[in-house]
Protein backbone atom coordinates (compact mmCIF):
# COMPACT_ATOMS: atom_id res chain seq x y z
CA UNK A 1 0.00 0.00 0.00
CA UNK A 2 2.96 2.32 0.53
CA UNK A 3 3.36 4.93 -2.17
CA UNK A 4 -0.33 5.02 -3.06
CA UNK A 5 -1.87 8.40 -3.85
CA UNK A 6 -4.95 9.74 -2.09
CA UNK A 7 -6.95 12.94 -2.22
CA UNK A 8 -6.63 13.48 1.54
CA UNK A 9 -4.56 11.91 4.31
CA UNK A 10 -5.85 12.32 7.85
CA UNK A 11 -3.47 12.02 10.79
CA UNK A 12 -5.23 10.69 13.87
CA UNK A 13 -8.53 8.93 14.41
CA UNK A 14 -10.06 10.98 17.20
CA UNK A 15 -13.59 12.40 16.78
CA UNK A 16 -12.29 15.27 14.64
CA UNK A 17 -10.26 13.11 12.28
CA UNK A 18 -12.94 10.45 11.99
CA UNK A 19 -15.78 12.88 11.32
CA UNK A 20 -13.68 14.75 8.75
CA UNK A 21 -12.73 11.51 7.03
CA UNK A 22 -16.29 10.21 6.98
CA UNK A 23 -17.63 13.40 5.41
CA UNK A 24 -14.86 13.44 2.80
CA UNK A 25 -15.34 9.77 1.90
CA UNK A 26 -19.11 10.32 1.77
CA UNK A 27 -18.50 13.00 -0.85
CA UNK A 28 -16.27 10.72 -2.92
CA UNK A 29 -12.77 11.77 -1.89
CA UNK A 30 -10.09 9.07 -1.70
CA UNK A 31 -9.27 9.15 2.01
CA UNK A 32 -6.49 7.54 4.02
CA UNK A 33 -6.65 7.84 7.83
CA UNK A 34 -3.54 6.89 9.79
CA UNK A 35 -3.91 6.09 13.51
CA UNK A 36 -1.00 5.44 15.88
CA UNK A 37 -2.98 3.15 18.21
CA UNK A 38 -4.40 -0.27 17.48
CA UNK A 39 -7.89 1.22 17.17
CA UNK A 40 -9.41 4.57 16.36
CA UNK A 41 -11.26 6.76 18.86
CA UNK A 42 -8.58 9.00 20.33
CA UNK A 43 -9.29 10.21 23.85
CA UNK A 44 -12.94 9.12 23.50
CA UNK A 45 -12.17 5.46 22.84
CA UNK A 46 -14.07 2.86 24.86
CA UNK A 47 -11.90 0.22 26.53
CA UNK A 48 -12.91 -3.25 27.77
CA UNK A 49 -11.66 -5.35 30.67
CA UNK A 50 -13.16 -8.20 32.70
CA UNK A 51 -16.50 -7.72 30.97
CA UNK A 52 -16.61 -4.00 31.87
CA UNK A 53 -16.57 -1.32 29.15
CA UNK A 54 -15.74 2.30 29.84
CA UNK A 55 -14.19 5.49 28.52
CA UNK A 56 -10.68 6.46 29.62
CA UNK A 57 -12.12 9.43 31.54
CA UNK A 58 -15.57 10.57 32.73
CA UNK A 59 -17.47 11.55 29.63
CA UNK A 60 -20.99 12.74 28.82
CA UNK A 61 -22.42 14.45 25.76
CA UNK A 62 -23.04 18.21 25.80
CA UNK A 63 -25.31 19.35 24.25
CA UNK A 64 -27.77 16.47 24.53
CA UNK A 65 -30.41 17.20 21.91
CA UNK A 66 -28.42 18.08 18.78
CA UNK A 67 -24.77 17.16 19.34
CA UNK A 68 -22.16 17.01 16.61
CA UNK A 69 -22.53 13.24 16.38
CA UNK A 70 -26.24 13.57 15.59
CA UNK A 71 -25.53 16.14 12.88
CA UNK A 72 -22.77 13.97 11.44
CA UNK A 73 -24.85 10.77 11.37
CA UNK A 74 -27.66 12.67 9.63
CA UNK A 75 -25.25 14.06 7.03
CA UNK A 76 -23.91 10.54 6.41
CA UNK A 77 -27.43 9.24 5.87
CA UNK A 78 -27.49 6.99 8.94
CA UNK A 79 -29.39 8.99 11.61
CA UNK A 80 -31.04 5.94 13.18
CA UNK A 81 -27.69 4.34 13.96
CA UNK A 82 -26.64 6.79 16.68
CA UNK A 83 -28.72 5.40 19.55
CA UNK A 84 -28.27 8.30 21.98
CA UNK A 85 -29.59 8.13 25.54
CA UNK A 86 -30.53 11.39 27.19
CA UNK A 87 -29.80 12.20 30.83
CA UNK A 88 -32.71 13.83 32.61
CA UNK A 89 -31.06 14.60 35.94
CA UNK A 90 -27.75 14.65 37.81
CA UNK A 91 -26.55 14.60 41.42
CA UNK A 92 -24.66 17.69 42.59
CA UNK A 93 -22.95 17.75 46.01
CA UNK A 94 -21.68 21.01 47.50
CA UNK A 95 -19.29 21.16 50.44
CA UNK A 96 -20.71 23.06 53.41
CA UNK A 97 -18.73 25.25 55.88
CA UNK A 98 -18.60 22.38 58.41
CA UNK A 99 -17.03 20.05 55.83
CA UNK A 100 -20.17 17.99 55.17
CA UNK A 101 -21.75 17.81 51.72
CA UNK A 102 -25.25 18.88 50.76
CA UNK A 103 -26.67 17.05 47.73
CA UNK A 104 -29.50 17.90 45.34
CA UNK A 105 -30.80 16.22 42.20
CA UNK A 106 -30.89 18.71 39.35
CA UNK A 107 -32.68 18.45 35.99
CA UNK A 108 -30.45 18.24 32.91
CA UNK A 109 -33.04 18.67 30.19
CA UNK A 110 -33.70 21.80 28.16
CA UNK A 111 -35.28 24.69 30.00
CA UNK A 112 -33.69 23.59 33.25
CA UNK A 113 -35.16 24.95 36.47
CA UNK A 114 -32.33 26.55 38.51
CA UNK A 115 -34.24 26.22 41.80
CA UNK A 116 -32.35 23.08 42.96
CA UNK A 117 -29.08 24.95 42.50
CA UNK A 118 -30.39 27.92 44.45
CA UNK A 119 -31.40 25.53 47.23
CA UNK A 120 -27.97 23.90 47.12
CA UNK A 121 -26.24 27.26 47.55
CA UNK A 122 -28.62 28.41 50.27
CA UNK A 123 -29.61 31.62 48.45
CA UNK A 124 -32.22 33.90 49.96
CA UNK A 125 -34.93 35.48 47.81
CA UNK A 126 -32.84 38.55 46.96
CA UNK A 127 -29.84 36.50 45.84
CA UNK A 128 -32.07 34.18 43.84
CA UNK A 129 -33.30 37.16 41.84
CA UNK A 130 -29.71 38.32 41.27
CA UNK A 131 -28.57 34.86 40.19
CA UNK A 132 -31.54 34.46 37.86
CA UNK A 133 -30.82 37.85 36.28
CA UNK A 134 -27.21 36.87 35.52
CA UNK A 135 -28.19 33.46 34.14
CA UNK A 136 -30.91 35.01 31.98
CA UNK A 137 -28.46 37.53 30.59
CA UNK A 138 -25.95 34.80 29.71
CA UNK A 139 -28.54 32.68 27.92
CA UNK A 140 -29.79 35.73 26.01
CA UNK A 141 -26.44 36.89 24.60
CA UNK A 142 -26.31 36.86 20.80
CA UNK A 143 -23.44 35.32 18.82
CA UNK A 144 -22.22 38.82 18.02
CA UNK A 145 -22.23 39.79 21.69
CA UNK A 146 -20.37 36.60 22.57
CA UNK A 147 -17.67 37.37 19.99
CA UNK A 148 -17.01 40.60 21.85
CA UNK A 149 -16.12 38.55 24.97
CA UNK A 150 -13.22 36.62 23.42
CA UNK A 151 -10.76 38.83 25.31
CA UNK A 152 -12.75 38.84 28.57
CA UNK A 153 -12.24 36.13 31.19
CA UNK A 154 -15.31 34.65 32.86
CA UNK A 155 -14.10 36.12 36.15
CA UNK A 156 -13.92 39.61 34.66
CA UNK A 157 -17.34 39.20 33.06
CA UNK A 158 -18.88 38.29 36.41
CA UNK A 159 -16.94 40.95 38.30
CA UNK A 160 -18.98 43.67 36.59
CA UNK A 161 -22.27 42.13 37.72
CA UNK A 162 -23.97 41.57 41.05
CA UNK A 163 -23.34 37.82 41.29
CA UNK A 164 -24.12 35.81 44.44
CA UNK A 165 -21.13 33.84 45.64
CA UNK A 166 -22.92 30.50 45.19
CA UNK A 167 -23.33 31.14 41.46
CA UNK A 168 -19.76 32.40 41.08
CA UNK A 169 -18.38 29.33 42.83
CA UNK A 170 -20.45 26.99 40.64
CA UNK A 171 -19.26 28.72 37.46
CA UNK A 172 -15.66 28.48 38.71
CA UNK A 173 -16.17 24.73 39.14
CA UNK A 174 -17.83 24.56 35.71
CA UNK A 175 -14.83 26.25 34.10
CA UNK A 176 -12.60 23.55 35.61
CA UNK A 177 -14.82 20.57 34.88
CA UNK A 178 -16.20 21.49 31.46
CA UNK A 179 -13.38 23.48 29.90
CA UNK A 180 -10.35 22.36 31.96
CA UNK A 181 -9.38 25.98 32.61
CA UNK A 182 -9.43 28.41 35.56
CA UNK A 183 -12.30 30.89 35.70
CA UNK A 184 -9.90 33.84 35.54
CA UNK A 185 -8.32 32.55 32.32
CA UNK A 186 -11.14 30.84 30.42
CA UNK A 187 -12.81 33.11 27.89
CA UNK A 188 -16.30 34.25 28.85
CA UNK A 189 -17.39 33.73 25.24
CA UNK A 190 -16.44 30.05 25.31
CA UNK A 191 -17.95 29.23 28.70
CA UNK A 192 -21.19 31.11 28.08
CA UNK A 193 -21.68 29.35 24.72
CA UNK A 194 -21.55 26.04 26.55
CA UNK A 195 -23.90 27.31 29.26
CA UNK A 196 -26.33 28.33 26.52
CA UNK A 197 -26.17 24.86 24.96
CA UNK A 198 -26.85 23.23 28.32
CA UNK A 199 -29.78 25.56 29.04
CA UNK A 200 -31.39 25.15 25.62
CA UNK A 201 -30.42 21.61 24.59
CA UNK A 202 -29.76 19.81 27.87
CA UNK A 203 -26.71 19.07 29.94
CA UNK A 204 -25.51 15.51 29.31
CA UNK A 205 -26.10 12.32 27.41
CA UNK A 206 -24.59 8.97 26.59
CA UNK A 207 -24.68 6.32 23.86
CA UNK A 208 -25.49 2.61 23.75
CA UNK A 209 -22.12 0.88 23.67
CA UNK A 210 -20.30 4.00 24.83
CA UNK A 211 -18.61 6.79 22.92
CA UNK A 212 -16.22 4.28 21.41
CA UNK A 213 -19.08 2.43 19.71
CA UNK A 214 -20.17 5.69 18.07
CA UNK A 215 -16.63 6.33 16.86
CA UNK A 216 -16.35 2.76 15.58
CA UNK A 217 -19.49 3.38 13.54
CA UNK A 218 -17.90 6.48 12.03
CA UNK A 219 -14.76 4.51 11.19
CA UNK A 220 -16.93 1.87 9.53
CA UNK A 221 -18.63 4.63 7.52
CA UNK A 222 -15.23 5.69 6.16
CA UNK A 223 -14.44 2.14 5.03
CA UNK A 224 -17.93 1.56 3.60
CA UNK A 225 -17.51 4.67 1.46
CA UNK A 226 -14.20 3.56 0.02
CA UNK A 227 -11.82 5.11 2.54
CA UNK A 228 -8.82 3.36 4.04
CA UNK A 229 -7.83 3.25 7.72
CA UNK A 230 -4.51 1.90 8.91
CA UNK A 231 -3.90 1.52 12.65
CA UNK A 232 -0.84 0.84 14.76
CA UNK A 233 1.08 3.23 12.51
CA UNK A 234 3.00 6.34 13.52
CA UNK A 235 3.17 9.36 11.25
CA UNK A 236 6.81 10.40 11.38
CA UNK A 237 6.57 13.53 9.28
CA UNK A 238 4.37 15.52 6.94
CA UNK A 239 6.14 15.67 3.59
CA UNK A 240 6.55 19.06 1.96
CA UNK A 241 7.92 19.88 -1.50
CA UNK A 242 7.85 23.13 -3.41
CA UNK A 243 6.16 24.96 -0.54
CA UNK A 244 3.13 22.68 -0.23
CA UNK A 245 2.14 19.40 1.38
CA UNK A 246 2.76 16.25 -0.70
CA UNK A 247 1.87 13.47 1.76
CA UNK A 248 3.18 11.75 4.87
CA UNK A 249 5.97 9.40 5.87
CA UNK A 250 4.91 6.78 8.40
CA UNK A 251 6.28 3.72 10.16
CA UNK A 252 4.52 1.73 7.42
CA UNK A 253 5.94 3.71 4.51
CA UNK A 254 5.14 6.89 2.57
CA UNK A 255 1.79 7.95 1.16
CA UNK A 256 1.02 10.79 -1.24
CA UNK A 257 -1.78 13.35 -1.14
CA UNK A 258 -2.11 17.04 -1.97
CA UNK A 259 -3.92 17.65 1.31
CA UNK A 260 -3.15 16.47 4.84
CA UNK A 261 -5.58 17.01 7.74
CA UNK A 262 -4.07 16.64 11.21
CA UNK A 263 -6.06 15.59 14.28
CA UNK A 264 -2.82 15.32 16.26
CA UNK A 265 -3.01 18.80 17.84
CA UNK A 266 -1.76 22.09 16.45
CA UNK A 267 1.48 22.16 18.45
CA UNK A 268 2.65 18.61 17.59
CA UNK A 269 1.55 19.17 13.97
CA UNK A 270 3.35 22.46 13.36
CA UNK A 271 6.38 22.07 15.60
CA UNK A 272 7.12 18.37 15.01
CA UNK A 273 5.33 16.70 12.11
CA UNK A 274 5.49 19.52 9.54
CA UNK A 275 8.46 21.33 11.04
CA UNK A 276 8.78 24.96 12.04
CA UNK A 277 11.04 25.65 9.07
CA UNK A 278 7.96 25.70 6.83
CA UNK A 279 6.31 28.59 8.69
CA UNK A 280 7.30 32.16 9.40
CA UNK A 281 8.66 33.03 12.82
CA UNK A 282 5.55 34.93 13.94
CA UNK A 283 3.27 31.95 13.28
CA UNK A 284 5.63 29.55 15.04
CA UNK A 285 5.85 31.85 18.06
CA UNK A 286 2.05 32.16 18.13
CA UNK A 287 1.67 28.37 18.06
CA UNK A 288 4.22 27.98 20.85
CA UNK A 289 2.31 30.48 22.98
CA UNK A 290 -1.06 28.71 22.70
CA UNK A 291 -2.02 27.65 26.22
CA UNK A 292 -3.06 24.00 26.63
CA UNK A 293 -6.08 23.16 28.70
CA UNK A 294 -5.57 21.06 31.79
CA UNK A 295 -5.41 17.31 31.85
CA UNK A 296 -7.53 14.99 33.95
CA UNK A 297 -6.68 12.66 36.82
CA UNK A 298 -9.04 9.72 36.26
CA UNK A 299 -9.79 6.74 38.48
CA UNK A 300 -12.02 3.96 37.15
CA UNK A 301 -13.73 1.55 39.54
CA UNK A 302 -15.13 -1.85 38.64
CA UNK A 303 -17.67 -2.66 41.36
CA UNK A 304 -19.15 -6.02 42.30
CA UNK A 305 -22.57 -4.42 42.90
CA UNK A 306 -24.49 -1.32 41.79
CA UNK A 307 -23.74 1.47 44.28
CA UNK A 308 -24.53 4.75 42.54
CA UNK A 309 -28.08 5.40 41.41
CA UNK A 310 -27.60 8.28 38.94
CA UNK A 311 -25.70 8.58 35.68
CA UNK A 312 -23.78 11.75 36.52
CA UNK A 313 -22.36 13.22 39.73
CA UNK A 314 -20.58 16.47 40.52
CA UNK A 315 -18.84 17.03 43.85
CA UNK A 316 -17.30 20.38 44.67
CA UNK A 317 -16.84 23.06 47.31
CA UNK A 318 -15.96 26.72 47.38
CA UNK A 319 -12.37 25.76 48.25
CA UNK A 320 -11.96 22.92 45.75
CA UNK A 321 -11.96 24.54 42.30
CA UNK A 322 -8.83 26.13 40.89
CA UNK A 323 -8.36 29.69 39.82
CA UNK A 324 -4.90 30.75 38.66
CA UNK A 325 -3.71 31.41 42.22
CA UNK A 326 -4.85 28.03 43.52
CA UNK A 327 -3.44 26.26 40.46
CA UNK A 328 -0.04 27.86 40.92
CA UNK A 329 -0.13 26.84 44.60
CA UNK A 330 -0.83 23.23 43.55
CA UNK A 331 2.16 23.29 41.22
CA UNK A 332 4.26 24.31 44.22
CA UNK A 333 3.05 21.28 46.15
CA UNK A 334 0.15 22.80 48.13
CA UNK A 335 -2.34 19.96 47.72
CA UNK A 336 -5.92 20.83 48.80
CA UNK A 337 -7.79 18.56 51.22
CA UNK A 338 -10.72 18.15 48.80
CA UNK A 339 -10.98 18.50 45.05
CA UNK A 340 -13.61 18.88 42.34
CA UNK A 341 -14.80 15.39 41.36
CA UNK A 342 -16.86 14.50 38.32
CA UNK A 343 -18.38 11.02 37.95
CA UNK A 344 -20.01 9.25 35.03
CA UNK A 345 -21.64 5.83 35.30
CA UNK A 346 -21.70 4.15 31.86
CA UNK A 347 -23.63 1.11 33.10
CA UNK A 348 -26.42 3.40 34.39
CA UNK A 349 -27.18 4.33 30.78
CA UNK A 350 -26.37 1.02 29.15
CA UNK A 351 -26.42 -2.00 31.50
CA UNK A 352 -24.32 -3.97 29.01
CA UNK A 353 -21.34 -1.77 29.95
CA UNK A 354 -20.89 -3.94 33.07
CA UNK A 355 -21.52 -7.63 33.86
CA UNK A 356 -24.96 -8.34 35.29
CA UNK A 357 -25.26 -7.20 38.89
CA UNK A 358 -22.11 -5.07 38.70
CA UNK A 359 -21.29 -1.43 37.97
CA UNK A 360 -18.52 0.60 36.39
CA UNK A 361 -17.93 4.20 37.46
CA UNK A 362 -15.42 6.71 36.11
CA UNK A 363 -14.26 9.54 38.36
CA UNK A 364 -11.74 12.29 38.02
CA UNK A 365 -10.53 15.80 38.72
CA UNK A 366 -8.66 18.45 36.71
CA UNK A 367 -4.89 18.03 36.63
CA UNK A 368 -1.97 19.81 34.97
CA UNK A 369 -1.41 18.83 31.33
CA UNK A 370 2.24 18.07 32.03
CA UNK A 371 2.84 14.33 31.39
CA UNK A 372 5.57 14.41 34.05
CA UNK A 373 3.46 16.18 36.73
CA UNK A 374 5.12 15.23 40.05
CA UNK A 375 1.98 15.64 42.17
CA UNK A 376 -0.36 13.43 40.14
CA UNK A 377 -0.38 10.62 42.73
CA UNK A 378 -1.34 13.10 45.46
CA UNK A 379 -4.22 14.25 43.25
CA UNK A 380 -5.43 10.67 42.83
CA UNK A 381 -5.37 10.36 46.63
CA UNK A 382 -7.49 13.51 47.00
CA UNK A 383 -10.02 12.23 44.49
CA UNK A 384 -10.40 9.08 46.57
CA UNK A 385 -10.53 10.92 49.89
CA UNK A 386 -13.27 13.21 48.56
CA UNK A 387 -15.23 10.21 47.28
CA UNK A 388 -14.94 8.50 50.68
CA UNK A 389 -16.63 11.49 52.31
CA UNK A 390 -19.59 11.53 49.94
CA UNK A 391 -19.97 7.92 48.71
CA UNK A 392 -18.15 5.64 51.16
CA UNK A 393 -20.09 2.58 49.96
CA UNK A 394 -18.05 2.59 46.75
CA UNK A 395 -15.04 1.31 48.64
CA UNK A 396 -16.83 -1.76 49.98
CA UNK A 397 -17.44 -3.09 46.46
CA UNK A 398 -14.28 -2.48 44.43
CA UNK A 399 -13.12 -5.39 42.29
CA UNK A 400 -10.51 -3.36 40.44
CA UNK A 401 -9.36 0.25 40.18
CA UNK A 402 -7.25 1.78 37.42
CA UNK A 403 -5.80 5.22 36.75
CA UNK A 404 -5.41 7.39 33.68
CA UNK A 405 -3.60 10.73 33.81
CA UNK A 406 -1.82 13.29 31.62
CA UNK A 407 1.10 10.95 30.97
CA UNK A 408 -1.26 8.29 29.66
CA UNK A 409 -3.02 10.81 27.41
CA UNK A 410 0.27 11.99 25.93
CA UNK A 411 1.35 8.40 25.27
CA UNK A 412 -2.02 7.50 23.78
CA UNK A 413 -3.04 10.45 21.67
CA UNK A 414 -1.01 13.64 21.83
CA UNK A 415 2.77 14.04 21.63
CA UNK A 416 4.40 16.34 24.16
CA UNK A 417 6.48 18.81 22.14
CA UNK A 418 6.65 21.69 24.63
CA UNK A 419 7.28 21.74 28.39
CA UNK A 420 4.07 21.12 30.36
CA UNK A 421 2.08 20.19 27.25
CA UNK A 422 0.77 16.91 25.85
CA UNK A 423 -1.58 15.55 28.53
CA UNK A 424 -4.45 17.97 27.99
CA UNK A 425 -7.87 16.32 28.08
CA UNK A 426 -9.34 18.63 25.43
CA UNK A 427 -6.82 20.80 23.60
CA UNK A 428 -5.80 24.43 23.25
CA UNK A 429 -7.62 27.63 22.39
CA UNK A 430 -10.13 28.08 25.23
CA UNK A 431 -8.61 31.03 27.08
CA UNK A 432 -8.92 34.77 26.62
CA UNK A 433 -7.49 35.90 23.31
CA UNK A 434 -7.15 32.35 21.94
CA UNK A 435 -10.70 31.14 21.32
CA UNK A 436 -13.84 32.18 19.50
CA UNK A 437 -12.91 34.47 16.63
CA UNK A 438 -9.26 34.09 17.67
CA UNK A 439 -9.21 30.31 17.81
CA UNK A 440 -6.63 28.60 15.55
CA UNK A 441 -7.94 28.43 12.00
CA UNK A 442 -8.26 25.02 10.31
CA UNK A 443 -6.27 26.12 7.27
CA UNK A 444 -2.61 26.62 8.17
CA UNK A 445 -0.19 28.93 6.32
CA UNK A 446 1.35 25.83 4.68
CA UNK A 447 -0.68 25.08 1.52
CA UNK A 448 -2.45 21.76 1.76
CA UNK A 449 -2.19 21.41 5.56
CA UNK A 450 -5.36 21.61 7.67
CA UNK A 451 -6.10 21.10 11.36
CA UNK A 452 -9.14 19.47 12.92
CA UNK A 453 -10.32 18.47 16.39
CA UNK A 454 -10.70 20.58 19.51
CA UNK A 455 -7.75 22.79 18.62
CA UNK A 456 -9.36 24.36 15.56
CA UNK A 457 -12.61 25.01 13.79
CA UNK A 458 -15.45 25.02 16.33
CA UNK A 459 -16.58 26.07 19.83
CA UNK A 460 -18.17 23.84 22.44
CA UNK A 461 -17.25 20.86 24.59
CA UNK A 462 -15.26 17.72 23.87
CA UNK A 463 -16.62 15.36 21.22
CA UNK A 464 -19.22 17.89 20.08
CA UNK A 465 -16.52 20.49 19.45
CA UNK A 466 -14.24 18.01 17.69
CA UNK A 467 -16.99 16.55 15.50
CA UNK A 468 -18.26 19.95 14.41
CA UNK A 469 -14.67 20.89 13.60
CA UNK A 470 -14.28 17.74 11.49
CA UNK A 471 -17.40 18.53 9.49
CA UNK A 472 -16.32 22.14 8.97
CA UNK A 473 -12.84 21.13 7.84
CA UNK A 474 -14.24 18.54 5.44
CA UNK A 475 -16.13 21.34 3.68
CA UNK A 476 -12.99 23.46 3.43
CA UNK A 477 -10.99 20.54 2.05
CA UNK A 478 -13.64 19.68 -0.56
CA UNK A 479 -13.67 23.31 -1.71
CA UNK A 480 -9.89 23.24 -2.14
CA UNK A 481 -9.91 19.90 -3.93
CA UNK A 482 -12.56 21.04 -6.35
CA UNK A 483 -11.30 24.60 -6.79
CA UNK A 484 -7.71 23.60 -7.50
CA UNK A 485 -8.46 20.42 -9.46
CA UNK A 486 -6.44 18.34 -6.98
CA UNK A 487 -8.76 15.35 -6.67
CA UNK A 488 -7.82 11.98 -8.17
CA UNK A 489 -11.40 10.74 -8.56
CA UNK A 490 -14.97 12.00 -9.14
CA UNK A 491 -16.98 13.61 -6.37
CA UNK A 492 -20.28 12.17 -5.26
Amino acid sequence: MTGERYDVIIIGGGPGGLSCGAMLAHRGARVLLVERNDRTGGKAVTAERDGFRYELGPKLQVPMQNPGFKQLFAALGMPDKLGQILLDRASVSHKQPDGSYRTVITPQTSGMDPTPFFDLWGLDDADREKALAVLTEMVSLTPEQLDELDDTSMHDYLATRDVPWGLYSYLAMHANASLAEPIDLVAASEQIKIMQEIAVQGGGGYYYGGFGRVLDDIADAIRERGGTIITGTDVQRIDVDGGRVTGVTTSAGSFEAPIVVSDAGIQPTILKLAGREHFDDDYVKWVENLVPGWGWATIRYQLDAPVLTEGCYIIYGDDTWWNLERYEAFLQGEIPDDVVVFISVPSFFDPSMAPEGKQVIITGSPAPADPTEPHIDALYERVESTLRKVFPDIFEHIERRSHDGPGDVAAHSRDSVLPGQGGECVGVGQIVGQCGTKKPKPATPLPGLFLTGCDAGAPGMGTHQATMSGMTVAGLVLDELEGAGLATGPRR
